[in-house]
């Protein structure tokens, strides 16, 4: 890879020179130990030190591990650098440190934030100097975007409650750093542009779709590596296998070669091989630098002969056939030779400088050009950036390929050293408005959720925005809710972070973000709303600033940052806007009752009335002009609440007295069904019982022994997890808790009883030894144990009973036979049409209007029509609301094959609308000449699904008869009359063949041509028995469409004129007539330009 000087190296050397701390970044292949080479020949007087945090890496610089050159101890942390500490640096140490002058550390993105404040302690306390580092220049080289420091999960919690991140730029000397950052971006590995900007796309953790398709075509899952490629993998026993299987596999005779060490031989002490199985005709990697030059440490070579004492290998990238014997490793540590800093040899080892290289780790690969790569990820990805570093190491596409698919999680990225890399090679963006935004939540070490959010807004230096909301975190509160006093059920009517985010970007929208806890919530969507586009545009985390925000909570803690933006402390200056956000998505609000009063002022300039109608629910002064919006608001509130099964008095009231603020109508809102549970029939003996949201029971731990032990003592069962068929009951403490748990209780129809309940049976039973008798339905036997239900639901037992009994209950309908233009659709679980996942949200909300649906977030009473579902006997949340408003089910797979139908039966008519308008202007237009006669081919039959499974799936739910996808009649609503049901409007969906046939006729979307016969959906409704009548003339009018007539006759006459001009020019016309024909031609130009754009907007409707 020969690589020139470019201005980006002299511009780095240039500032090293200078004495300044610098860190070089860039992607790998841009030449980062190209140019360290370069430093570290031309060092002139100065003394410098080497490092890296790994051995590997040190041995790639021909450096000391940061361990080696410290002197620490892996155990090590840096209260052990306090005087008295565990710290005690040998003579030899403390004079290379004292004596050094530059400090190089390769692989910075490896550094841990503890080590790098270790580092800088031990440099200040030996050379008494309490500047940074102790007075030393630091050079840092690395893309912090390849492999990350490793925290195992043990440390994570300590190390967390110090360092924001693991990443060196975390450690608290950081910011005290002066450091002038130098990132490389001339690509000198791959030369290929779209494989550089697929490169780019996975180091950043966001690659498209047309990405990933060009990634998996090179899927080839039984490829057989030729041996000149090379196999790259996570686990060192695969690489292991591999490369054992392929030596086992040559007929030559096998050799062993066992490393020779004398001396002090510490652990990876060098690159090559402590035990080398070698034969001829083996796939090789060099791991030294060859002194003639003939290769380089990472070339890769096959054996072509070998002894015991020698082998001849044949270089790939030369062809040139060299002959090696062992090689002799010193090991070295630094040591301090008068003045002058030196390696003090401390031993040697003596082996082939080559390893077997079929196959070799991503970790091992790091630095190296592989120019024919198979990638195996069998293993996955386990850090971040490893995919990257994987990929990265291939030079082109063509010589390229994959074991299996490549997906989203193999391509991790952190999001933090992503946003702080894009801003740094961001240019400078206007900050006229800036938001100040705070997150708070629960965090379970591996998963984190947001429970609290508040945001400030600062235009042209004036507040505009101060608001936020509580969020239903999808998780027990834990810890989180006892510190902030949220009551059981607290959250019930809060929003979820979906359903809040909307309203957020609306109001962030055109500003830079500086965000408190900006990782929570990048770790929080991964959990808590998976798809979720975060769209903040690329801000700052308020650490970036060096400052702490001050206070417990998200409104303190945003305050604080807003006196530190008023000050100049926080001045953002570079990254990317937040972008423009949709207005028609409904955000929401909530500040519940029980919580302390907080700010609720939006930007009029950015919010929608719906935003105000929310606001004004929770304490905002602007009053929304519809009282429709504000009808919707206490729908969803109601809604959230039943559908997370706490819908009480209490909370019913709490609407009622937020509506009353706002205006003197009321709002209809679910009535309050008596939700008592007979607790005691259903903790019999033998039910078994899961728990959640529990941080202590009965006055004790609610670790798993000892909640076992608690249900044994009264013959219960407990269970670790909610299931179907092994688990009947949950106590929760919180009965209104969206756990993973309560949601699986929810679906699987089981009960759910707070912890209190269970308490008080517990200590003072009665405790039954069979089920009470139940009034109305009968015991539901699933095992020998009985899986008992609330006397009031019915719902669950029959789910208990199988799916048939699930859907009978429930009006389960076919997608042609309820999907019309203008249909309001809910969606519960995951949307997958055509392979693709489709999250709620933005997106689908997309894919719906291009449908010409209405998608709709949550299920009402009046304001949506259809549930698509994934599971037709769910009785949670979503579906329990479609089953209450007796709203029609449509199965997901229904749904998918319906979709897929309308966008192929859209494409036929475009591309029958494109050949009509050219024969229009062949049979119009005399210049225009067919040479070849065009060919129309019919379909022959009815258009079959691609996938016959969804088929079957659809034709087996049976049609829906008379359902009208709107409210119940003789329930009007102020909304109803705003916003009609699509069913009070005719749809050409519900068309006999006859009327659809003559309507065709009529409004053929082709301009005066033979309208090509429509084609049935496969999930349309059968033709009645009975002929139909003619439709009368004045029942469907035909539409006269004028604007193509006219659009062609403008086109007509403007190509009459050109050629008049043209004619007359030629034939040397008077300069007047030539100007009135010109004065002509524009008129006609501009009156086919607009005919032409009416007749445009007319067809599409």
């Amino acid at each position: 890879m020969a690589i020139t000087l470019t201005e980006e190296f002299r511009h780095a050397l240039d500032l090293i020179g200078a004495g300044r701390n610098v860190l070089i970044s860039g992607k790998a292949g841009t030449g980062k130990s190209t140019l360290l080479r370069e430093f570290l020949e031309n060092t002139g007087h100065k003394e410098v030190l080497v490092t890296a945090p790994t051995g590997v890496a040190a041995l790639n610089i021909e450096g000391f591990t940061i361990h080696r050159a410290f002197g620490f101890r892996p155990s090590m942390v840096p209260s052990d650098l306090e005087r008295g500490g565990a710290w005690r640096p040998s003579t030899v140490t403390w004079d290379v440190l004292k004596k050094t002058d530059i400090l190089v550390v390769d692989e910075i993105s490896m550094v841990r934030a503890d080590l790098f404040d270790m580092m800088d302690q031990a440099l200040r306390r030996i050379r008494r100097n309490g500047k940074p580092f102790g007075g030393v220049q630091l050079v840092l080289v690395g893309d912090l975007l390849q492999l990350p420091p490793v925290v195992t999960p043990n440390e994570a919690e300590l190390f967390n409650s110090v360092w924001e991140t693991p990443y060196f730029f975390s450690a608290q000397v950081y910011t005290q750093l002066d450091l002038e950052e130098v990132n490389l971006t001339q690509v000198w590995r791959q030369a290929d542009p779209t494989f550089i900007d697929l490169l780019n796309e996975v180091r950043e953790g966001s690659v498209g779709e047309e990405s990933l398709e060009i990634l998996n075509r090179l899927v080839v899952p039984d490829f057989d590596a030729p041996d000149d490629w090379v196999t790259l993998t996570s686990r060192k026993s695969t690489v292991a296998r591999i490369n054992r299987q392929k030596l086992a596999n040559l007929p030559a005779a096998k050799f062993v070669s066992v490393a020779e060490g004398t001396g002090e031989l510490p652990a990876n002490s060098f690159s090559g091989e402590d035990e080398l199985h070698y034969a001829e005709g083996a796939r090789v990697m060099t791991v030294i630098n060859d002194p003639k030059g003939r290769f380089v440490n990472g070339s890769f070579g096959q054996i072509v002969r070998a002894t015991e004492h020698e082998i001849d290998v044949r270089i790939d990238a030369t062809g040139e056939v060299v002959t090696l014997t062992p090689h002799t490793w010193e090991i070295n540590r630094p040591g301090v030779d008068g003045s002058r800093l030196v390696s003090e040899t401390i031993g040697t080892i003596r082996q082939f400088p080559v390893i077997l290289a079929w196959a070799i780790t991503i970790h091992k690969s790091q630095g190296k050009t592989i120019p024919k790569l198979y990638i195996d990820l069998a293993g996955g990805t386990a850090t971040d950036g490893q995919f990257y570093v994987a990929l990265s190491r291939a030079v082109d596409l063509e010589h390229l390929r994959f074991s299996t698919p490549v997906e989203p999680r193999h391509i991790r990225a952190n999001n933090a050293l992503v946003r702080r890399v894009r801003r740094e090679v961001s240019s400078g963006v206007n900050t006229d408005r800036v938001v100040l935004v705070s997150f708070n939540g629960v965090s379970f070490g591996m998963s984190e959720h947001i429970a609290r959010i508040h945001a400030i807004v600062y235009h042209n230096g004036t507040r505009v925005a101060s608001f936020g909301s509580w969020i239903n975190p999808m998780a027990d509160l834990g810890e989180f809710g006892q510190r902030y006093s949220v009551p059981v059920g607290g959250l019930a009517m809060a929003p979820t972070l979906g359903d809040f985010w909307p309203l957020l970007l609306r109001q962030a929208q055109g500003g830079i973000v500086v965000g408190d806890r900006l990782a929570m919530l990048e770790r929080a969507v991964r959990h808590q709303e998976k798809g979720m586009d975060v769209a903040l545009g690329i801000g700052y985390e308020v650490g970036d600033f060096s400052f702490e925000p001050e206070g417990d909570d998200v409104v303190s803690r945003c305050e604080s940052m807003a006196v530190a933006y008023e000050k100049g402390t926080i001045a953002p200056s570079r990254g990317q806007l937040v972008p423009p956000a949709e207005r028609e998505t409904e955000g929401a609000v909530l500040i519940p009752s029980w919580a302390p009063k907080a700010p609720m002022t939006l930007d009029q300039l950015q919010a929608t009335d719906s935003d105000n109608a929310w606001a004004a629910m929770s304490g905002g002064t602007v009053m929304p002009r519809s009282f429709a919006e504000v009808e919707e608001c206490a729908e969803l509130l109601s809604a959230w609440a039943v559908s997370r099964g706490l819908w009480t008095q209490e909370l019913y009231d709490d609407i009622l007295a937020r509506v009353a603020r706002i205006d003197t109508r009321t709002v209809e809102l679910p009535a309050v069904e008596n939700t008592t549970v007979d607790v005691p029939s259903l903790l019999v003996p033998g039910t078994r019982v899961a728990f959640t949201g529990r941080n202590e029971l009965l006055g004790g731990p609610a670790d798993d022994e000892r909640l076992d032990r608690i249900c044994r003592i009264r013959r219960l069962e407990y269970k670790k997890g909610m299931s179907k068929t092994r688990c009947d009951l949950l106590v929760a403490r919180d009965v209104a808790s969206m756990s993973r748990k309560a949601q699986a209780a929810r679906e699987f129809g089981k009960p759910i009883i707070s912890q209190e309940d269970f308490e008080y049976w517990y200590e003072h039973g009665p405790f039954l030894e069979a089920p009470a008798p139940a009034a109305d339905t009968g015991a539901v036997v699933e095992e020998p144990v009985s899986a008992p239900v609330k006397e009031t639901e019915a719902a669950p037992a029959a789910a208990a009973n199988g799916s048939h009994v699930a859907q009978a209950a429930h009006n389960v309908a076919r997608a042609a036979d309820v999907l019309t233009p203008g249909t309001r659709v809910a969606f519960r679980g995951s949307t997958i049409i055509d392979n693709q996942l489709y999250p709620q949200g933005p997106v689908l909300q997309e894919f719906c209007a291009g449908l010409g649906l209405v998608y709709k977030q949550s299920v009402t009473k009046t304001r949506c029509d259809v549930l698509v579902t994934d599971d037709l006997s769910a009785q949670d949340g979503k579906a329990s609301l479609a089953v209450r408003y007796n709203k029609p089910l449509v199965k997901r797979e229904d749904f998918a094959a319906w979709a897929q139908e309308q966008l192929r039966q859209e494409e036929e008519e475009t591309d029958v609308i494109a050949a009509a308008a050219v024969s229009d202007l062949q049979a119009d237009n005399p210049f225009i000449v067919d040479d070849e006669p065009t060919t129309t081919t019919e379909t022959a039959g009815p258009v079959t699904n691609a996938n016959p499974d969804l088929e079957d799936a659809a034709d087996s739910l049976s049609p829906l008869q008379g359902w009208s996808p709107s409210h119940a009649p003789g329930e009007p609503t102020q909304h109803a009359q705003q916003e009609p049901s699509p069913a009070q409007q005719p749809s050409p969906w519900a068309e006999t063949p006859q009327q659809r046939e003559q309507n065709t006729q009529d409004e053929s979307l082709s301009w005066f041509v033979e309208p090509t016969p429509k084609q049935e959906s496969p999930f349309a409704p059968a033709p009645s028995v009975e002929p139909a009548q003619p439709v009368p003339e004045t029942s469907q009018p035909r539409k006269e469409r004028k604007s193509p007539r006219w659009f062609k006759r403008s086109a007509l006459g403007l190509l009459a004129l050109t050629i008049a001009i043209i004619v007359g020019a030629v034939a040397g016309a008077p300069d007047v007539f030539l100007g009135l024909l010109m004065l002509a031609w524009m008129v006609a130009a501009f009156g086919t330009v607009l005919f032409g754009a009416v007749a445009l907007v007319t067809w599409k409707r």
